[in-house]
């Protein structure tokens, strides 16, 4: 049966025209004073490689897509978001933490790789509204539930409004990885460190800093999901590839315009 989506086993070397310096520079912390701070727990990477022409028509032709051994690579992302600050502030009561799951492949602009979102699917509505309006990100509202057992994890979405999508997902934790090399697929798919989004014809880059993430080894038990064809994108007939990481505080920059985005 063919299907845009690839097997990741046969992936072995990361996107050669991109120079390893680049994809380290951008660990540094940057400049400047952070507008927001967050705590990332529970958060499961799960990937599939697809066919690098599926994505082209749904990601803004400025940017080129970022390719490991000449194919992309796709998505879902659910976690905890907790302890939200907003720079040197306490956390707001009742304001701080929410569930989310998002949809992302990887992008290059001039040179730089960087995360492009499909959605960002989160359980307060506050949170969807505020990063609409100052992230410029395509947040949507949804109900979520998250549980946890042990090793074991269980995460419900359904959105709210339109385009409808849901997820689920039950998954079990297992050994700590070696931290993946620079060249390796994990290096390729963990390891962003800034988004770039389009407004009124402008580019924007948002950078983050935190540790490198601690990886762990992730089964998934139980899988079901519209959230990749609400964006456009064929639903995986595949096993994803799957990474877990526990808790990792981060520190966001506001977003600056690195470019214009020409029709």
């Amino acid at each position: 049966m063919e299907t845009p989506f690839t097997r990741p086993d046969v992936l072995l070397m990361a996107n050669t025209t991109i120079e390893s310096n680049a994809r380290l520079e951008l660990r540094s912390r940057p400049q400047g004073t952070p507008v927001m701070h967050q705590r990332w727990d529970d958060l499961l990477f799960m990937h599939w490689a697809i066919d690098p022409a599926v994505l082209r028509g749904l990601i803004p032709s400025v940017f080129e897509i970022d390719t490991f051994e000449g194919e992309a690579w796709v998505g879902i992302t659910p976690f905890r978001v907790e302890d939200i600050r907003l720079g040197p502030l306490p956390p707001l009561p009742g304001l701080n933490s929410f569930s989310e799951v998002n949809v992302r492949t990887y992008i290059l602009h001039e040179g730089v790789p960087g995360i492009w979102f499909f959605s960002l699917d989160a359980s307060m509505l506050a949170a969807t509204v505020a990063a609409r309006l100052f992230f410029m990100l395509p947040y949507f509202s949804a109900q979520i539930d998250f549980d946890q057992k042990t090793q074991q994890f269980f995460f419900r979405s359904q959105r709210s409004g339109s385009p409808e999508a849901d997820f689920r997902c039950a998954w079990k934790t297992g050994n700590r990885l070696r931290d993946p090399d620079l060249e390796s697929l994990g290096f390729f798919l963990v390891e962003r460190y800034c988004y770039f989004t389009i407004s009124n014809g402008s580019i924007y880059q948002t950078r983050i800093y935190h540790h490198p993430w601690i990886l762990e080894e992730a089964e998934a038990e139980k899988f079901s999901s519209t959230l990749l064809s609400a964006a456009g994108i064929p639903e995986p007939i595949s096993k994803p590839l799957l990474y877990f990481s526990r808790a990792l505080p981060v520190e966001i920059w506001a977003p600056e315009v690195v470019g214009i985005a020409r029709t």
